[in-house]
């Protein structure tokens, strides 16, 4: 497919920004998880584009988009954590326990300051904006540098430096170094979402490879779940310390128990076909 690059990033972040205009609905209600889970997802999409793309466009521009797009994100941190631990502990809501109350409160006033910040200017003015302009017809030459470069030759490029830093993270991983096992989760994120918003141009089928990125991100977030929770044990009152204690002991012990399968996880990754290969040789012999 020779395509431009220049000309293939606005259909893609189009296509995000529908989904970020649905999924913002479903969030506001606050009856499904899902809206603000997708939300958040279609926001980190974007900015992964806006890094794939990094070649084809004038730094200033993406830099300003992928600031606004990681403040836009971070607003939906709190209520996600949220949602996830209760979804993961408490998954069928019925239990008599002070806890569980404690965080549905939480959970509750979370999501309503959120729906007010999801119905804001500041946070819909930034995506009508973005809209606007990549739907304008001079939007390449306004935002857009080395605009002759194709997407198969950027994709196989960005995909393999991004690869590339997974490799590097492998090869000195700490087990015990918290920080770099969250490096690697969000540079195995970073790929598996080029991997996605690329998948068109790939000349072999990626569903394994992203596959088995899903499942070490998976890993890599319980891992860091446990990391994370012991923070939260200073800010909930003693009565419900007790019962958080033998959450965070059980998530502990899922952490050992993944840990000691990772490396050999990495390592059947690590072996697995690239799905850009195809697009090497192709350009290779011609």
């Amino acid at each position: 497919m020779k395509r431009r690059a220049i000309k293939a990033l606005p259909s893609i972040l189009l296509t995000e920004l529908k989904q970020i205009k649905r999924w913002r609905k479903i969030a506001i209600k606050g009856h499904d998880p899902e809206g603000v889970h997708q939300l958040r997802v279609s926001l980190r999409r974007m900015r992964t584009a806006f890094t794939v793309f990094t070649p084809v466009l004038q730094p200033d521009y993406r830099q300003h988009w992928r600031r606004k797009l990681k403040y836009l994100a971070k607003l939906l941190d709190k209520a996600r954590d949220l949602d996830v631990f209760l979804e993961t502990h408490y998954p069928d809501s019925s239990t008599d326990s002070a806890l569980e109350h404690l965080l549905q409160s939480q959970k509750k006033q979370q999501h309503e300051s959120l729906a007010k910040q999801l119905q804001s200017k500041s946070f819909n003015k930034p995506c009508r904006k973005l809209k606007k302009q990549l739907k304008n017809s001079q939007w390449a030459s306004l935002h857009g540098q080395h605009l002759s470069i194709l997407t198969s030759s950027l994709a196989q490029q960005q995909l393999q430096q991004h690869y590339d830093r997974v490799l590097e993270l492998q090869s000195g991983l700490d087990l015990n170094d918290e920080i770099m096992l969250h490096q690697l989760r969000i540079r195995i994120k970073q790929l598996r979402y080029g991997c996605e918003l690329l998948a068109p141009i790939l000349q072999s089928t990626n569903t394994g490879f992203i596959t088995a990125m899903k499942a070490l991100q998976d890993d890599l977030g319980l891992i860091h779940d446990a990391s994370v929770q012991q923070t939260m044990l200073t800010s909930l009152p003693d009565q419900t310390q007790h019962e958080f204690m033998l959450i965070l002991s059980a998530t502990k012990n899922t952490s050992q128990q993944l840990k000691s399968t990772l490396e050999t996880s990495l390592e059947t990754f690590t072996q697995l076909a690239l799905p850009w290969d195809g697009i090497r040789k192709e350009s290779e012999s011609d």
